[in-house]
């Protein structure tokens, strides 16, 4: 989303306590984007500058990023003029999505020079320049030329001009003016259209509140005096007590964030709260940042899954109709012997022969290869029973082989799917990586978290802790490392998930622990959108590992079987860790 002139206003207010700040490094790290690393009385502060499309913005950043070998000209450029200056004043014109940060510096010569380092935030149209003394730009982020516009050119030597704006400044503006605006104009457009510092999704809010969903699309004159009032009272009371907050959707993205929170068109679930603006807008762009990588990653990962995991079930259904041929070799066999039995009753040439099946005593018909003797055709038949046993036996190693390697391969598909983080999407394909699955990069160094730290956390509703593996190494060490051996372990039935650990103290689990650990489980596995999950569970004494058997394949006896609904929300109201 682009950043709106009222939010903009909050982080250019908070931005004041940087006059005063020395300029102590200039970096550019993408090809639209700047990054001010400043010295202040309280100490180092990072400003971004972003003039990329929908991403650009101005604000504080905790985030560090990584630079070009070689900085561009723009960049060059700036620690030329201004590397080492002082910022004098941040000023922001009305709500406009323009901030102006006027720099003192020292030129070759030792003498004190002002400019202004101007940012536009404007969408595809956002740019980032640098003025002199007499607002003549020296050189911007990017160049505006007559034929890329013919509106307004930015280029070097020109006289800095700012766009012409035709809204009004609601922190100057009468309502009376306003009033006139909103009485010519249609809702919701005119809002955003003729008041600065108002987004469409603004506008949206502004008149769910005021008219609880029934907002007329024209107004009369004391409707829009009223609206007037209303809006001058919103703005007003947005800066000055801003509730910082961003808006998650059900896959947990950031899609929306606000100087305040906007309760009539978004729910408080998904909502997470800032101390201040800038901290709300640099979470909620890394947070974006972040959870598309998440994603990238994510994809590439269940794509090389999925590869193997239909090659493996091509494979494994191979197998297993081998192993149903093979349960046909009883009935060959039986063939032989009957031919053996009857063979001068068989004349040369048949296509079959009815013959007395002596185990049963009825009729049964038998094929025959008329090409062949009655001796050659018992022959071809007890030759194809051993030929069937043989396969069987080795179908029925390599199936036990295959239907392991699936389940392996069905666990790590689950844990790319149920991933949180990187850490967890890197340890899937450190896994991958490790048993052959995919190559790593040239120099790829993977990084390994600890299996025993930061399992998820949860405590039962009558005070008995649960631990669930967050991925296959993980489930391991919480099975075989951590667990007691009184204390209880479960798990879905014949789906991959969590590997879920309640501990007993040494003391029978109750009724509600039971249930509680069991929809635990049921929500940390592949059915978690299911009506139902059986979970199997029994002490953790009852589960061993097979030699040779990859992380998070564990056997297990003795145990029992629950029904349970997956539940998210008790998942999240047991949750302690919240990593």
């Amino acid at each position: 989303m682009t950043l709106d002139g009222l939010t903009l206003r909050g982080i250019a207010e908070e931005l004041q306590s940087l006059v005063g700040a020395k300029i102590e490094k200039i970096h550019q790290p993408e090809r639209e984007e700047l990054l001010l690393l400043l010295h202040t009385q309280s100490g180092k502060k990072r400003l971004l500058l972003s003039a990329a499309g929908g991403d650009s913005r101005l604000h504080l950043t905790e985030h560090p990023k990584s630079n070009p070998l070689q900085a561009p000209n723009f960049c060059m450029l700036l620690r030329k003029y201004i590397g080492g200056g002082r910022i004098l004043s941040i000023a922001q014109p009305g709500l406009e999505r323009i901030v102006r940060i006027a720099i003192e510096a020292k030129d070759e010569m030792g003498v004190l020079q002002q400019f202004t380092l101007v940012i536009e935030i404007m969408g595809k149209y956002s740019n980032i320049m640098l003025l002199n003394g007499s607002d003549v730009i020296l050189d911007s982020i990017r160049h505006v030329s007559f034929d890329m516009s013919r509106v307004r050119q930015v280029l070097p030597g020109m006289a800095y001009v700012p766009p012409e704006m035709e809204k009004l400044n609601p922190l100057s503006a009468s309502a009376k003016s306003i009033a006139d605006v909103l009485g010519r104009g249609e809702l919701p457009d005119c809002l955003p259209r003729s008041i600065e510092g108002i987004s469409f999704q603004t506008a949206q809010e502004i008149l769910a509140r005021r008219y609880h969903g029934a907002a007329p699309s024209l107004l009369s004159e004391a409707q829009a005096e009223k609206l007037a009032e209303f809006l001058l009272d919103f703005i007003r009371s947005s800066l000055s007590h801003p509730s910082p907050c961003l808006q998650k959707n059900a896959e947990g993205m950031p899609v929306f964030f606000s100087i305040v929170p906007y309760d009539a068109t978004f729910s408080k679930k998904g909502r997470l709260s800032f101390p201040t603006v800038n901290s709300l807008v640099d979470g909620y762009f890394h947070l974006r940042s972040t959870a598309a990588r998440m994603q990238a990653k994510r994809g590439a990962l269940q794509k090389v899954l999925r590869q193997h995991i239909v090659r493996v079930e091509k494979k494994l259904k191979i197998q297993r109709e081998t192993l149903a041929a093979g349960a046909r070799s009883d009935t060959f066999r039986l063939y032989g012997e009957l031919i053996t039995a009857n063979i001068y009753q068989i004349p040369r040439g048949a296509k079959e022969v009815t013959l007395t099946n002596y185990y049963t005593g009825e009729p049964l018909r038998v094929p025959l290869d008329v090409a062949l003797s009655p001796s050659a055709n018992a022959a071809k038949y007890f030759k194809k029973v051993g030929k069937l046993k043989n396969g069987a036996l080795i179908a029925a190693q390599k199936e036990k082989e295959y239907a392991a390697e699936l389940a392996y391969l069905e666990e790590l598909e689950y844990n790319a799917a149920a991933a949180q983080t990187i850490e967890d999407l890197q340890e899937v394909r450190g896994e991958l990586i490790k048993y052959g699955y995919l190559s790593a990069e040239p120099r790829e160094k993977i990084k390994r978290s600890d299996p025993l730290a930061s399992p998820l956390k949860f405590k039962t509703s009558d005070g008995f802790t649960v631990l669930a593996g967050r991925n296959s190494r993980q489930n391991d060490a919480l099975t075989l490392r951590i667990a007691g051996g009184d204390d209880i372990w479960l798990h879905s039935k014949n789906l991959p998930g969590s590997h879920v650990i309640l501990f007993t103290g040494g003391n029978p689990p109750t009724d509600t622990a039971l249930l509680e650990a069991a929809a635990i489980a049921a929500t940390l596995c592949r059915g978690k959108n299911a009506g139902k999950v059986d979970i199997d569970y029994c002490p953790r004494s009852h589960v061993w590992k097979a030699n040779g058997a990859r992380p998070g394949m564990v056997l297990y006896e003795g145990h029992h079987t629950l029904t349970v609904a997956p539940d998210a929300a008790l998942l999240e109201r047991l949750r302690e860790d919240h990593g």
